[in-house]
């Protein structure tokens, strides 16, 4: 037998791994509801999850297990030059007659969170049955006291000075002035919402109705995989504005019949974008009650609720 497979098929392997998967689910409802109402108190709305990553081979010969706040969209620390990080981590590398075994909760906020060095087990003690049910113990103490100690580094952050990472192509092409030609709502972080446009004819009394609701989440990356000719350019207009620490701007697209709202930070930096086929250019924009209304030149009237971009509402001026 491989000492891979020895290692994985061994005493010592199967209960840490059958501990492990039993106590990140109830570490996990410990965590995650404290956790969204720090985010919630310190106002930060930029996404920053926790991933529960249960058995995971990274190489053939190394497993880990890892509890950790995802900082892959923001930049790395400016006071250290190295990324942020917040995890704790169940680690085995796997070698010929011998593993090396740590766990370890550490932080790029806390000085004296370092990575743990390894303890080197011998093979022959992982199915000796007093070794492991010591080791099962140690962990499990370590699993306990988890769920606080993680929370308390949580707190050390200052959540402030993360500068999150917007989409390089996205933000470049906001720049130069282009974005998707079809309905959807754009991210300046990468995702995208498409947007299901469609009009209702009354033959009773000649009234068309409009409307568009969210269809699908997406990326990018998975509308240029069939398509890479998405963009078309647009012309902001004049009557921009500040609300709420962003500013709207909004304008015509490569066609007559199209619109477009967006929302940037006062840098230019896109926060969003919703693109409109069948509005005609945007000419005004105004902010009533906490929603977002643009009047297209045709009479199109968008309702636009600023507490969740999605829910949109299409009228016409002579409606």
């Amino acid at each position: 037998m491989e000492e891979k497979e020895k290692v994985i098929n061994s005493l010592f392997y199967k209960e840490i791994n059958t501990l492990l998967c039993n106590q990140f689910l109830a570490i996990k409802q410990n965590i995650t509801p404290r956790y969204e109402q720090v985010l919630k108190n310190r106002c930060f709305d930029n996404p920053l999850p926790i991933i529960y990553q249960f058995e995971s081979g990274y190489s053939d010969r190394n497993r880990q297990w890892r509890l950790e706040l995802d900082f892959d969209d923001y930049q790395w620390s400016n006071k250290t030059i190295k990324p942020h990080f917040l995890n704790a981590l169940v680690f085995i590398e796997m070698g010929t007659n011998s593993i090396h075994f740590k766990y370890h909760l550490c932080s790029s906020f806390n000085d004296e969170l370092e990575p743990m060095r390894s303890e080197k087990i011998e093979h022959q003690k992982l199915n000796d049955s007093v070794f492991v049910a010591e080791k099962i113990k140690e962990l499990d103490q370590f699993l306990k006291e988890l769920p606080e100690a993680f929370l308390h580094e949580i707190e050390k952050i200052n959540f402030s000075e993360l500068e999150y990472v917007m989409h390089p192509k996205i933000q470049e092409k906001w720049k130069q002035g282009y974005l998707p030609g079809f309905d959807c709502i754009i991210m300046g972080e990468g995702d995208l919402i498409i947007g299901n446009a469609y009009s209702t004819y009354d033959p009773n009394n000649g009234e068309t109705k409009q409307y568009w609701s969210p269809l699908c989440d997406t990326t990018l990356e998975s509308i240029e995989k069939y398509d890479d000719d998405i963009w078309t350019e647009v012309d902001i207009f004049h009557g921009a504005f500040e609300y709420e620490n962003q500013k709207f701007v909004f304008g015509d697209g490569g066609m007559g019949n199209e619109g477009y709202i967006a929302s940037t930070a006062f840098s230019g930096v896109l926060n969003w974008a919703i693109f409109f086929t069948f509005s005609n250019p945007i000419h005004k924009a105004e902010v009533k009650n906490h929603h977002l209304i643009c009047y297209g030149d045709s009479g199109t009237i968008i309702d636009i609720d600023l507490s969740n971009i999605t829910k949109v509402k299409v009228t016409h001026q002579d409606s």
